[in-house]
C-alpha cells in the first residue's frame, strides 16, 4: 500500500471509530489532492474500500471519474464492487465494460477478479492467457539464468555461480533442477577444497578438515529427529521434511524420512538424487533400471536416467564410462545444460 494512502488511513482511524466517515474522509483527501491522485494512491484506496466491505463507496468514486480518460480506474476492485453490491446491469452497462477494458487494455489485469465471469466471459479467456503469459515468463526466466549459470560453470566463476544459485533457489524453491544444481555445485566445490589440500589423497572427505562443534552436531541431529517424527505422522508432508534434510545436507536422513512419504514420480527421482549424495552408487545404477521400465513411455526418462547412471559410474571410478555415457546423452541432447557442464568438469580431471 502507498504511503501517502496508509498515513491517511492511520490518521482517520485515530479521530473517527465509523468506518463509513474514514471511507468517505479519504476519498475526498485525495479527490482534493491532485499531486497524490496517482494510480498507486487510487489503487491503495480502491483496496481499501474493499477490505473494508463498502463496495458502493468504491463503485461511487470510480464512476464519478471513469470518464475522464487518464484516470487509472482499479479494475479488478471496480468489478469485485460490483459483483457484492448486487446491482442489476444492463446489456448497455456490460457493453460500456467491456469497451472500457478493451480500450484500455485492461482485461488481463480485470481477470484477477472473477466477481463478473457469468456476465463478461471475455474475463475468463483474459484469465487463461495471463496465466499463460506468467507461466512463459516464468520458464524463460528460469532457462536465462540457468543458461548464466552455465556460463559461470564453465568460466569457474565459484563465487558470482554461488550467489546466482542463492537466487535461483529464492525464484524457483522447491525446485527439483535448481535443488540438483545447487547439490553439484557444494559436491564439485568440496571436490576441489580436497584436491588443493590433500592431492595425494583424494579419498579423504570434507569433514576431515573441519572441526567439530558438538553443540551444533546435538542441535542438527534434534532437527532431523524432529523432521523424521512428524514425516511419520504426516507422511503427506514426508517430501518436503526430506527436501529440508538434503539441504542440509543430511543425505542419510533425507533417505529415511523419503521411506514415509507417497511413492510419486517427483519422489521417486529425487531418491535417486539422494542414493548418488549417499554414494550409494550400486543401488542407484540397480534402481535406475527399474525407472527405465516403469517410464518407458515418457521420452524424456532416457536422458534423466542418462545423466544419473554417468555420475554413478563416476562414483564407481568407471570414469571412462561414465564420459561415454555423457557422451551419448549430449549427442542426443546436445542443450542440457546440467550434463554439458558436468562433462566439461570431468573432461579437465
Amino acid at each position: 500500500m502507498s504511503k501517502f494512502v496508509e498515513i491517511e488511513i492511520q490518521k482517520l482511524l485515530n479521530d473517527h471509530q465509523d468506518l463509513d466517515i474514514v471511507c468517505d474522509h479519504l476519498i475526498q483527501h485525495l479527490e482534493k489532492s491532485p499531486e497524490h491522485f496517482t494510480s498507486d494512491n487510487i489503487a491503495a484506496t480502491a483496496l481499501f474500500l474493499h477490505q473494508a466491505e463498502k463496495p458502493l463507496k468504491l463503485i461511487q468514486f470510480v464512476v464519478r471519474h471513469i470518464e475522464n480518460e487518464s484516470f487509472p480506474t482499479p479494475w479488478p476492485y471496480f468489478l469485485e464492487a460490483l459483483g457484492k453490491a448486487q446491482l442489476n446491469i444492463d446489456e448497455k452497462t456490460k457493453q460500456a465494460l467491456l469497451e472500457g477494458l478493451q480500450e484500455s487494455s485492461a482485461l488481463a489485469n480485470a481477470s484477477r477478479s472473477k466477481a463478473l465471469d457469468s456476465l463478461l466471459p471475455e474475463l475468463i479467456q483474459a484469465r487463461q492467457d495471463r496465466k499463460y503469459h506468467i507461466h512463459k515468463d516464468y520458464l524463460n526466466n528460469k532457462k536465462t539464468l540457468l543458461d548464466q549459470l552455465v556460463t559461470l560453470r564453465t568460466q569457474q566463476l565459484y563465487e558470482q555461480e554461488k550467489l546466482l544459485l542463492q537466487r535461483l533457489q529464492k525464484l524457483y524453491p522447491g525446485d527439483f533442477e535448481i535443488l540438483r544444481e545447487a547439490g553439484a555445485h557444494k559436491q564439485r566445490y568440496a571436490l576441489e577444497v580436497l584436491q588443493k589440500r590433500s592431492p595425494k589423497s583424494r579419498q579423504l572427505k570434507e569433514e576431515d578438515f573441519i572441526e567439530a562443534d558438538p553443540e551444533l552436531d546435538k542441535a542438527l541431529a534434534g532437527l532431523l529427529a524432529s523432521l523424521r517424527e512428524h514425516a511419520e505422522q504426516s507422511p503427506e508432508m514426508a517430501f518436503d521434511f526430506a527436501i529440508a534434510a538434503f539441504m542440509l545436507e543430511s543425505y542419510e536422513a533425507a533417505l529415511d524420512i523419503l521411506n514415509f512419504s507417497e511413492q510419486t514420480s517427483s519422489v521417486l527421482w529425487f531418491r535417486l538424487e539422494v542414493l548418488l549424495r549417499c554414494r550409494r552408487f550400486v543401488q542407484v545404477l540397480n534402481e535406475l533400471s527399474k525407472v527405465e521400465l516403469q517410464y518407458a513411455n515418457d521420452p524424456e526418462t532416457f536422458f534423466s536416467t542418462a545423466y544419473l547412471r554417468a555420475q554413478a559410474l563416476w562414483g564407481l571410478g568407471q570414469k571412462h564410462t561414465a564420459l561415454e555415457v555423457l557422451e551419448s546423452l549430449l549427442s542426443s541432447r546436445p542443450h542440457y545444460r546440467a550434463a554439458s557442464a558436468l562433462h566439461s568438469i570431468w573432461s579437465g580431471q
